[in-house]
């Protein structure tokens, strides 16, 4: 009996939002189903470019402009180098792997927004505070430094959290995947970038004391209606996104919208880095395509070989104030 009314429950909520119940898979329970595994590659811009001002949505022809001029401007990309010189050269080569190795998305999310963040309604990041300012200052001087050791690289070249993982998760050059793993109480979340995995609780759960501190944060989860609402805080001070600090506080919203479509919100709310929250959205898509063992720590060669060429500085008396890779310069 209480199963029975836990849907019918599902199905007003679902109403209420606009979404039919007819489209969304169900689960036995009587929550709507985010298994599977979603693709969130996208290049709908986190930002809303200046050229489209106000505009908060594209109209279908500029949607097609907009894309075709990003795989203009990739293919341009790639061969720029090897038209001027007329010979090969190292022109498509940045940090390791060339073009071929991307997988960045060539489509616009089915919002048809300008950019993936919606708050503030500039679709532009807030402004940074003063502090935010000088902890960017202070991690960008110790990664452009030759390392003393491991400690000094950031968590992404020491394979300890994934660049597009997060949380919150957001399209990037590769790996633009995630699977999701459902029971009445918990969902996992698997990331493909560096295999991350959180394990959420439905009911949310006893919170960790604030001196218990998590690479990925402590996230609790529940079912608001049709939404299953994460919130995840207790990030390390080295748990950096887009410049947030340790004390950030992630609302991530999951909501099946249909049997292809996975909406999935976050908010960032950081006042000690950011003079306002910022949220953003992006429609992932269901697809077949399996995630495969990203294998981070196995294939690492770089951290051995930056280490090593650090220390033949070192012996060499050389002193090297150039380690930041060129697209971070």
């Amino acid at each position: 009996m209480k199963r029975n009314l836990s849907i019918v429950l599902a199905a007003i909520a679902l109403s209420a939002s606009g979404i039919s119940l007819a489209d969304v898979p169900m689960t036995s329970w009587g929550k709507p189903s985010l298994q599977g595994n979603w693709d969130f590659a996208t290049v709908t811009p986190f930002q809303r470019p200046a050229a489209f001002a106000d505009q908060e949505f594209l109209s279908e022809d500029e949607i097609a402009e907009y894309e075709e001029a990003v795989r203009a401007g990739r293919a341009a990309n790639a061969t720029r180098e090897f038209a001027a010189s007329g010979e090969e050269s190292q022109g498509d080569v940045d940090v390791g792997y060339n073009s071929f190795y991307l997988d960045q998305g060539t489509t616009m999310s089915t919002t048809r927004r300008t950019s993936q963040l919606i708050y503030p309604v500039n679709g532009r990041m807030p402004p940074a505070t003063q502090a935010a300012r000088e902890a960017g200052a202070y991690f960008r001087a110790l990664q452009s430094r030759s390392p003393q050791g491991p400690e000094d690289r950031n968590a992404f070249d020491r394979c300890i959290l994934g660049f597009n993982a997060g949380p919150p998760m957001r399209s990037g050059a590769y790996n633009n995947m995630m699977q999701l793993i459902q029971t009445e109480g918990y969902v996992v979340i698997q990331t493909e970038m560096v295999n991350d995995h959180r394990i959420i609780p439905t009911n949310g759960g006893q919170a960790l004391p604030n001196n218990m501190r998590l690479w990925k944060g402590d996230s609790r989860g529940e079912w608001e209606g049709d939404t299953f609402v994460v919130t995840t805080t207790n990030f390390t001070h080295l748990s950096r996104f887009s410049g947030t600090g340790e004390n950030m506080a992630l609302t991530e919203r999951f909501t099946r919208l249909d049997e292809d479509r996975l909406e999935y919100e976050y908010t960032v709310d950081d006042p000690e880095s950011f003079e306002d929250k910022w949220t953003a959205v992006v429609e992932m898509q269901n697809t077949e395509a399996n995630l495969f063992e990203y294998a981070c720590h196995e294939g690492n060669y770089a951290m051995p070989l930056m280490l090593s060429g650090a220390r033949k500085q070192e012996a060499n008396g050389e002193e090297d104030d150039t380690w930041l890779p060129s697209w971070s310069r």
